[in-house]
Parts: structure tokens; sequence; C-alpha cells
């Protein structure tokens, strides 16, 4: 299983898992007097593992003041082509969210999906575009690593435990290591909980909470209020290290 509220657009590729982001740095939106390209306000590209579920794979993220296409270039040439047509390429893009397919382990071993995207530098470069007008060119570069935490142990609630609405508090181990038992730097933690149920037809996302952690934070009490009586819920916590790539851990509680 696996939650999310914020997601922009999820978009999945077939085998080939061709996915990939870039990018860093602020802009205000016009290229400065020697023409260099716009830097990518944000731009991300990490891996997600789900030691959970056991299964993997390539997510990345976009912010800019606006682009009509972008092309990704890896250490293995272009793996990806973003591009706005019609009144919507015009009108431009700014904030995108995607992510590959998620293979099970057994049956796509991670050493052959890790092959899909090298670790290295990739590139990201196209046209900018504002409702019609465009400022030049715009381009950014990400670092992907295949440094993979492993996932966080969930303490509580404890896997099928049955709460009060009131006093709830989420705890977990800490992470200290990666899937191969390297050391790893953990940045931070995401806790996610989300009422066990399909979201509302037209909303994106579901009734939920997601928060940030530090990495020296391994519990929090769940604000009271939150929680209804008689509902089921999802939680996850992700473990973040250093270079963004991240690994989850879920289970699942009711309230009394």
């Amino acid at each position: 299983m696996k939650l999310r509220s914020l997601w922009l657009l999820t978009l999945a590729v077939v085998p080939a898992f061709a996915a990939a982001c870039s990018g860093n740095g602020a802009s205000d939106g016009k290229a400065d007097a020697g023409g260099d390209a716009i830097p990518l306000k944000e731009a991300k590209l990490n891996i997600e593992h789900n030691a959970t579920d056991n299964d993997t794979g390539f997510q990345g993220a976009i912010d800019s003041e606006g682009w009509k296409h972008l092309d990704v270039r890896g250490p293995d040439g272009a793996v990806l082509r973003l591009e706005g047509r019609g009144k919507l390429g015009e009108l431009g893009l700014t904030e995108l969210f995607f992510e590959s397919v998620e293979p099970a382990n057994a049956d796509v071993p991670l050493e052959e999906l890790l092959k899909t995207l090298p670790e290295g530098d990739y590139t990201i470069a196209g046209e900018t575009m504002e409702v019609g007008e465009s400022a030049g060119a715009t381009s950014g570069s990400a670092l992907l690593t295949h440094d993979i935490p492993a996932g966080p142990e969930l303490l509580s609630p404890a896997a099928g435990a049955v709460v009060p609405t009131t006093g709830v508090v989420a705890s977990w181990g800490p992470v200290t290591k990666t899937i191969t038992d390297e050391d790893v730097n953990i940045i931070a933690y995401q806790l996610i909980i989300e009422r066990d149920e399909d979201p509302p037809e037209h909303m994106i996302g579901k009734i939920g909470l997601s928060m940030y952690l530090p990495a020296s934070v391994t519990s929090i009490a769940i604000p009271d209020g939150f929680l209804e009586a008689g509902t089921p819920y999802l939680w996850e916590v992700l473990a973040i290290e250093e270079s963004g790539n991240q690994t989850l851990s879920s289970g699942e509680f009711e309230t009394q």
C-alpha cells in the first residue's frame, strides 16, 4: 500500500521506466543579460522503495515559473520528454510530479531496475512559457544516487490496533543503514496518515495528514480532533536520505 495526498500528477511509464528530472535554484522568471538559461526553481529525481510491499520505482518533481517543453538526459542519454500541447502548451506548465511504475522486487530484481537510471548527473532543458510569452531557455540538473535507506520499523500504533481518537502517538525506530547494510545519513522522516477509503470522485488525494519531521524525531502525537471514531486508517513513515531517496514502511489501525 502507498499513501499520497498532494501529488499533482502520476506518470506511469511502461517497463522501460523512462523517468527523470533535475534542477535547482530560484529565478525571477527572466533570463539574465548574458542570455543564460533560467534555472528551474526546483527539481528532484529519486528512488522510492517500499519495504512493506517490496517494490521500487523512480520519482521526479519540477517547479518553475513556466515551461512549454522539457527534455531530460542522463548518463545513458535521453530518458524523458515533457511537453505541453495546443492552448495548454501556450499557457505554460509549472509544477509537475511523476513516478515510474513500481514492479515487485520478486518480478524485477532491484539490481536490474537500477540499471534503468544509472547513478550520476541528470540534466533538464527546454523552453520557458508563461501565457504565450517565452523568456528563452530553462535548465537545471540533479544528482541521482542508488543509496536506498532501510525501512523504518513501525512501533505504534501496532498493526491492526484499535486506538482512541485522542492521545494517540505515532512512533517508529530510527534508520541508520541502507538496504544493503551500509551507513546512511537520514535527513528527515515523513509521516502520512489517511482514511482507508476511496477519495471523493473529483478530489486529488484523501482525507489525511502529512508532515515532514527532523531526523531526530521518531515519535509525534497525532493531533486531537484529526482521528474520527470507528474509522480505519492507513499510515506510513518514509525515511529520507541526503540525496532524496526514500523508503517507506506502512501499517493500518482503526479507532474505537
